[in-house]
Formats: structure tokens, C-alpha cells, sequence
């Protein structure tokens, strides 16, 4: 072998151990009762997959040596609720995956109470383990399906009033249908307080994307969108009665007030910029419901 040929397979050997130092290795890998759950790891950054294999969406990302940053669009998005409800003092998050979004609430808004349901205890115990979720006295966890966990609180004498409930269930297919109709937001709107919003993460390409925002105007009257800048993530934000209209001009001037005084380590300004005021759903649309279970892709 020449001088050449040994240099060129020494420089291939350290080329390829740099890639196999940076690839997504798959870290834990669990069978639960409702999904396959999976970490990868790939140098500082940490994802959850609920799925077979690494095409399997996206849960949670987070960069180990910087748990501030927001690695996925649709975690800043979520902040959008703020935009329609500033001081919230009651939240509610019906899906954890890592724990990226309550995490964030509580550091933001520390003397918030949060309430997260989550079905999956096996999720629980990933988020803890590998994603610096750590539950206490403001921010609690149940392990309950989320349309029984809000019959059950509506149940309560009396009811919560949740300031915001945000919606993040997804299984390793969609959003499960039974959290998407009509019947569960107007059982929502028992639990929501008259100046609070419901902020829902939901996705543009698929064939109820539509139906989803016809189904929140039909119970609430009006339906908000924030669209992802490179992502298939939407934004649905619907308010309850008591509070005024969104517009874009009042949307930018709430993001700049709650950014210098919370100090976002992403641009809440930027999440106000991608507000559609003036998109609606195609007009053939249907209300999804209890009765009607339709083909996801």
C-alpha cells in the first residue's frame, strides 16, 4: 500500500468515526401499553419518538448542555395562548412527551399551577429520566387519559377554571380522535375560564387539518392560527367569551411587552408574526364528532 492510498484510508477511517460519533443512536427503546417508546441521542441533542424506528415523529428534542432552547418550532408556537391570555394562573397540558412545553411554563411562570395528563406512565418516566422534566408542588402530573382527566375535573365542586389548556396528545399516528371532536371541546369549555383559551397543536397536511379548525369555530366561535414557518405544525388558539378579538397589531404588541418582561429564550415577537388572522377552513368542511371516526394520514 503507498504513502498515498494509507493517508486517503487513514483520513476515511477518522471521516466515518466522526460521523458514527454524530449519528441518532438509539439510547432506550421500551414497548408500553400504548406506544413504542424511543430516545435517540445524537452529540448534545435528545429526541423522543413514539413509533418504529427513526422515521417515527418527533415528540420531544432537547440539547442537553442547553435545556432554554427550543429545538422544535411548534414548543415556541405553543406560547401563542399567551397573546389572548397574558397572566395565567391555571394551566393545563392534556399530553407530556418529554415535558418540553410544561417544563418551559414553569420556569417562565413559576407561581402558575400546572396540571398535566398524560395516559402513558412509561412517558412519565422517560421524560424524568432523560429529559429534565422534574414535577413538584405547581407543576403535577396525572396518569389518565386526557378526555377522562377533564370529565373528571368537570366533576369537581367546584370546577377548575384553567386560565389556558393546551392540547398535545399524539399517539404515533396523530392526535387520538377522541380528543379532536366536538363533543370533547364543549366538555373543555367546563373546566375553561370565560377569559381563558384553549390552544391546540395540530397539523396542516392531513385530511382533517380543516375539519380540526371547523370543529373549534363551531364550539367556540372563533379559531386563531399560527402556522410553523418550516414545519407541519399549526397553532389553533380558540378564547373563551370573555376576551376580546386578536389582531395582528395587538398580537406583536403583547409578544414585545411579555418578551422584555419574561425574557423567552425565543421570540415570542416571531410567534405573534406568523398569526393568520384571515385564514378560515374550506367552507365543505365537516364538524368532526363522537359519531364519526374518519381515515387519518
Amino acid at each position: 500500500m503507498g504513502l498515498a492510498t494509507a493517508v486517503s484510508t487513514v483520513a476515511l477511517l477518522l471521516f466515518l468515526a466522526m460521523i458514527a460519533e454524530d449519528a441518532e443512536m438509539l439510547i432506550y427503546s421500551k414497548d408500553s401499553l400504548y406506544n413504542r417508546i424511543l430516545v435517540y441521542e445524537e452529540g448534545f441533542v435528545r429526541t423522543l419518538r413514539l413509533g418504529a424506528g427513526p422515521g417515527a415523529r418527533k415528540q420531544s428534542s432537547i440539547d442537553v448542555k442547553d435545556l432554554t432552547r427550543h429545538l422544535l418550532e411548534y414548543t415556541q408556537l405553543t406560547f401563542a395562548g399567551l397573546l389572548l391570555n397574558k397572566n395565567p394562573r391555571k394551566v393545563l397540558i392534556i399530553g407530556l412527551g418529554g415535558g418540553v412545553i410544561p417544563r418551559e411554563m414553569h420556569r417562565y411562570f413559576p407561581e402558575v399551577e400546572i396540571d398535566v395528563a398524560e395516559i402513558d406512565s412509561e412517558v412519565v418516566e422517560v421524560a424524568k429520566r432523560f429529559f429534565f422534566f422534574r414535577p413538584d408542588e405547581r407543576l403535577r402530573v396525572y396518569v389518565s387519559d386526557g378526555r377522562v382527566f377533564v370529565r373528571r375535573q368537570a366533576t369537581r365542586k367546584p370546577a377548575p377554571a384553567y386560565d389556558m389548556v393546551m392540547l398535545d396528545a399524539f399517539n404515533n399516528e396523530y392526535i387520538p380522535f377522541h380528543m379532536a371532536t366536538r363533543e370533547f371541546l364543549q366538555e373543555v369549555t367546563a373546566i375553561l375560564h370565560p377569559k381563558g383559551v384553549v390552544v391546540a397543536n395540530v397539523f396542516r397536511k392531513n385530511q382533517i387539518f380543516n375539519a380540526q379548525l371547523q370543529t373549534f369555530l363551531a364550539v367556540y366561535g372563533r379559531c386563531y392560527v399560527f402556522f410553523g414557518s418550516d414545519v407541519m405544525n399549526v397553532i389553533v388558539v380558540s378564547p373563551g367569551p370573555d376576551v376580546s378579538d386578536l389582531e395582528p397589531d395587538a398580537a406583536l404588541e403583547c409578544a414585545n411587552l411579555l418578551q422584555r418582561r419574561h425574557e423567552f429564550s425565543f421570540g415570542l415577537n416571531t410567534v405573534a408574526g406568523q398569526f393568520k388572522p384571515r385564514f378560515r377552513p374550506e367552507l365543505s368542511a365537516k364538524v368532526l364528532t363522537d359519531e364519526h371516526t374518519p381515515v387519518l394520514c
